[in-house]
């Protein structure tokens, strides 16, 4: 499970590999959860081996598959020769059908999973992981990469590694013959993440270029059905957590500390989550440089109008259309901290 899906496939080939199996093998089957169900599933691995010491079942799309009706099905009655390999691959549809996905579907399946004794592995974005794997892709690619754009490629795809090698593929062709990759290279080319377009209209906010900062709101509800699904799946949640980053810098910037360095009376007042100090540097810096900017009191004011919108957005305080509600947060929040 998980948004990783180069580490899904690499996972599904060492499994196939450790038990002597591959994909072609007459001993493995492999179903769609949105064509089949857990009869079959069960009934396919369950079934005597003719060729191998195992009978494999491997089932893709498991979120098409309702998993409500999981209640009545017993992963744990299986023979010791069964094999049932069960893959939550990235789904298409509305930000609001994918988050449903991600935390009510998974729970679902990992309890079902668990209490048949079953082993569940999640892939998940790990930033940290993805620029060891992007350093050694550089090494065989031939080329090199400074720091920043290192630091900018991985902030760029949200710390996933399936696209962050995507997009190293996509900027090697770029460059063509030249041996470095910049970060120059990477603004013109990369596809940003959606929480980097939100993180990008907050900074835009914060250094007072509200053009900007509209232009980034705009292009996040251009791709959006319903800006109420867009604002409260992402850009609220986001925007919330950017200014709690913030909040922490700038007790830092006042402490004259960084966040790694930070006594603990300093420390003592962080979160777990969002925690400055566990930030990538490249998001340190670019959050620090911003908390020079602002105030404590300023930051007060912003989480004050960022409830206010979502007050709006839900029918508590009076409104216009969603599109003005967050283009209005926006223009405060920039003025707030133009006059601050």
């Amino acid at each position: 499970m998980g948004d990783e899906e180069v580490r899904r496939r690499r996972a599904l080939d060492d499994v196939l590999k450790a038990v002597g199996s591959d994909k072609d093998d007459f001993d493995l089957e492999t179903f769609d959860g949105d064509s089949s169900g857990p009869l079959e599933w069960l009934a396919s691995c369950g079934t005597t081996p003719f060729l191998a010491e195992r009978r494999i079942a491997v089932v893709r799309h498991i979120y098409r598959f309702d998993h409500d009706k999981l209640k009545t099905v017993d992963f744990g009655k299986l023979p010791p020769t069964a094999l049932l390999i069960l893959i939550a691959d990235e789904e298409t549809g509305s930000d609001d059908k994918i988050q449903r996905q991600k935390t009510t579907g998974r729970k679902a399946w990992e309890k079902a999973v668990t209490a048949g004794k079953g082993f569940v592995q999640a892939f998940d974005p790990d930033p940290a992981a993805a620029k060891e794997e992007l350093k050694r892709s550089l090494q065989g690619s031939g080329k090199t990469m400074t720091d920043r754009a290192t630091d900018a490629l991985i902030e760029m795809t949200g710390g996933n590694l399936s696209r962050t090698l995507d997009e190293l593929e996509k900027l090697i062709l770029f460059v063509g013959t030249q041996p470095q990759i910049t970060e120059k290279d990477i603004w013109n080319l990369v596809v940003p993440s959606r929480e980097w377009n939100v993180y990008k209209m907050v900074e835009s906010v914060v250094a007072g270029s509200v053009p900007e900062a509209l232009r980034q709101l705009r292009n996040l509800l251009g791709s959006s059905t319903k800006t109420e699904e867009a604002a409260f799946s992402r850009i609220l949640p986001t925007v919330s957590r950017h200014f709690r980053l913030l909040w922490q810098a700038r007790l830092c910037v006042e402490a004259k500390c960084g966040p790694s360095n930070a006594p603990p009376h300093i420390r003592s007042q962080f979160p777990d989550k969002p925690n400055l100090a566990s930030e990538s540097p490249y998001r340190q810096n670019a959050i620090l440089a911003a908390a020079k900017r602002t105030s404590l009191p300023q930051i007060q004011r912003c989480f004050r109008i960022l409830s206010d919108t979502d007050s709006r957005l839900k029918g508590a305080l009076d409104s216009f259309s969603s599109i003005d509600t967050l283009e209005r947060m926006v223009l405060e929040m920039s003025e707030t901290l133009r006059v601050g």
